[in-house]
């Protein structure tokens, strides 16, 4: 037994010095362990397999500087010279895949949806939005909600309500810039909260009718109003901007600006979920959901007043008649005050006020920096909209609403197509993207900015398209791609009209299938706003170039810098606005 004991005894320095030997080897394995795990056969930086952050810090230190994280992705979609790439994003995580390639891409998400759905770390990012149809993967969830909204966006509804305030809403909108034009003499002024609070009043009329009295814009002309050349900073330099001070606007609406940013940085977290719990304990967040609680339940108890009394105009008013309806079928008493009909409708809210204002901030600069296109607009305007034109007034609703103007179609087109953020999407099964193998959870983003959009898209092997992408291939599916895709040509989307002997007819077609576009997404996710959208774009930017020349503004105050979001905004939209 000493024996033994000795011999432990004298044993122990070696087992130390095994241990000591051991530690860095597992350490090592553990760090080997932990690296990226590249996807086989796909692009990817190299260096960035080799660090546990993988693409993280170059990343970072790019889009901190652009507020950009698309650039960045194309970026590395044209380094690493191919259709289908690989970025190292989350620690530990699978890889993310980037795909340039329009055909595969409209294949997944028009025919492949079985495989892919809603992204999860996008719906952990949403979370605070609640019941809102926008968060649920294809489920009876998201269907159940689509279907409480689906007459919002018949042409009954859009016509009869929502254009007529949107109108409305533009003209207020127009009267403002006329207040600001008379002050600032000749001088540029921003115009980026004027399109923000015009299409968020434009929501709240689609979803409250003239139920909610609360205006964003209303209070701006207030302000502007009550303003003279002497209470106004009016800057030396005809190229200084004038800034205008801003109207306050109730708590309701300071929620629905809050919300997207919430959701924005939510979905750049590390830990969505823990985040959401984090900041759900704090009082500024408390405060936003509560304000919109409030806001939400008065107008819902207004809705179900109005349907049981028969008056069924506003969003909500069709929704409770959806519920209703559908109670009865499934032989139930209706639930009007589901969480569902108070977070589906600020989620509509917030999603349409904030993209389509920035869509129509886009659609300002380029028309501002194009004398050209912005004279051929107005043209196309004024011999659509004839009788207008020749008895010196603005045009009605109506007389828009009837009117085909392709040219304006296709403006507004191109401006989508070039301002494009990433369809994102998870595989929901273990499945192959252009012949590489995808496994289940991994995120796929359909990029909209890099080859095959703003570039020459790339040779792909055909055999390695799945068979239903094979099966699909459209005569269009390219267009002339020898043009500077990255430039903005609205004529891309005209189709030139023959009489029938082969010589080209004066006027033109609007096609919207001429090119790739992803930006409403396709197949069952697509955008359910698209139609709201395009009719507040159309009717406003048409007012816009009706009553207003666009000169150009000074280089410092113009640019095509962008932030994203829910939808890429511009980061500056200034004008200098001529009254005609």
């Amino acid at each position: 037994m000493d024996r033994l004991t000795s011999l432990f005894e004298d044993d122990s320095p070696h087992r130390y010095l095994i241990a000591l030997a051991t530690v860095p080897i597992l350490l090592f394995a553990l760090y080997q362990y932990l690296l990226p795990k590249p996807i086989p056969g796909i692009a990817y930086n190299p260096s960035a397999a080799k660090s546990l952050l993988g693409d993280v810090p170059e990343m970072i230190a790019e889009v901190s500087q652009t507020g950009e994280f698309r650039v960045w992705c194309a970026k590395q979609v044209r380094k690493m010279n191919s259709p289908i790439c690989q970025i190292f994003i989350k620690p530990f995580c699978q890889p993310w895949v980037l795909l340039s390639d329009f055909r595969e891409s409209r294949d997944i998400l028009t025919r492949r949806h079985k495989e892919f759905d809603k992204s999860s770390f996008l719906s952990d990012g949403m979370a605070c939005m609640g019941a809102f149809h926008g968060i649920y993967m294809t489920d009876h969830k998201f269907r159940a909600n689509r279907q409480l909204i689906q007459d919002l966006m018949t042409s009954t509804f859009l016509n009869g309500h929502v254009g007529p305030a949107i109108y409305n809403k533009g003209s207020e909108l127009m009267m403002l810039f006329e207040m600001k034009v008379r002050l600032a003499r000749g001088r540029p002024f921003s115009v980026k909260k004027d399109f923000e609070y015009a299409s968020l009043d434009c929501m709240l009329e689609f979803a409250f009718g003239r139920n909610w009295v609360d205006t964003a814009v209303g209070e701006q002309v207030k302000v502007v109003g009550g303003l003279t050349e002497e209470s106004l900073v009016i800057p030396v330099s005809v190229d200084e901007p004038v800034d205008f001070p801003l109207g306050e606007i109730v708590d309701f609406l300071k929620s629905v600006y809050e919300a997207p940013e919430i959701v924005e940085k939510t979905i750049n977290a590390i830990m969505p979920k823990l985040q959401t719990w984090w900041w759900s304990q704090q009082g500024w967040y408390k405060k936003i959901f509560d304000d919109k609680e409030k806001a939400m339940k008065a107008q819902v108890a207004i809705g179900i007043k109005n349907f049981q009394q028969g008056k069924i105009e506003t969003g909500v008013e069709h929704m409770l008649m959806r519920e209703a309806a559908r109670a009865e079928k499934e032989g139930r008493e209706p639930d009007f005050e589901s969480q569902v009909f108070r977070d589906e409708l600020f989620g509509d809210i917030v999603g349409g006020h904030h993209t389509t204002s920035g869509a129509m901030m886009w659609l300002t600069k380029y028309l501002t920096d194009d004398p050209t296109i912005q004279s051929k607009l107005r043209s196309v305007l004024h011999s659509t909209l004839s009788a207008a034109h020749q008895e010196g007034r603005l045009f009605t609703f109506e007389e828009i609403r009837h009117a085909k103007l392709p040219y304006l179609d296709a403006i507004i087109e191109e401006m989508l197509r070039i301002n494009a953020v990433p369809v994102t999407r998870e595989a929901v099964v273990d499945t192959t993207v252009l012949g590489c193998p995808i496994k289940k959870g991994t995120q796929v983003f359909f990029m909209s900015n890099g080859p095959g959009f703003l570039s020459p898209s790339f040779p792909v092997d055909e055999a390695k398209r799945s068979d239903t992408s094979r099966l699909s291939k459209r005569a269009n599916d390219s267009w002339d791609e020898r043009q500077d895709l990255a430039r903005f040509d609205p004529e891309r989307w005209l189709v030139r009209k023959t009489d029938g002997t082969g010589v080209t007819a004066d006027d033109v077609d609007f096609d919207g299938a001429a090119g790739p576009q992803l930006v409403f997404g396709l197949g069952p996710r697509t955008c359910w706003g698209r139609r709201l959208a395009h009719m507040e774009m159309k009717v406003i930017i048409a007012m816009l170039v009706w009553t207003f020349q666009l000169e150009r503004t000074p280089p410092e105050l113009s640019g095509y810098g962008g932030l994203e979001g829910i939808a890429r905004v511009p980061k500056k939209c200034y004008v200098r606005l001529v009254k005609l």
